[in-house]
């Protein structure tokens, strides 16, 4: 479970760094902002800001074959930069650990 919480809070980081503060991001609002928790079954949470970041992500309790459970991750973050660009980063922390995919990330 400590593996798990970690992953989570991994991601929030990296959700973070990615997101790089637009000219107006001092006064950005929460557009939309939903959160469902399941309690140690898992969670799901998306929210939208004004300058244009998005965040989704759900959990699940999963059992695993040796009798041990954990929370699989599974998410995505949206954001322009300081470049106007925007960007995409897709998620997943289960088992096999953190897989992030976008395209602008090397393979």
């Amino acid at each position: 479970m400590k593996f798990t919480l970690s992953i989570l809070a991994l991601c929030g980081l990296i959700a973070m760094a990615f997101s790089a503060p637009l000219d107006d991001s001092a006064n950005a609002q929460i557009l939309c902002y939903d959160f469902d928790n399941i309690g140690v079954d898992g969670y799901d949470f998306s929210f939208e800001t004004s300058d244009g970041i998005r965040r989704k992500e759900s959990a699940e309790l999963k059992d695993f074959d040796d009798g041990k459970k954990a929370l699989t991750v599974d998410g995505f973050a949206v954001w322009t930069a300081p470049d106007n660009k925007i960007y995409r980063l897709d998620y997943v922390a289960n088992e096999k650990g953190f897989q992030p995919r976008g395209d602008h990330l090397p393979r």
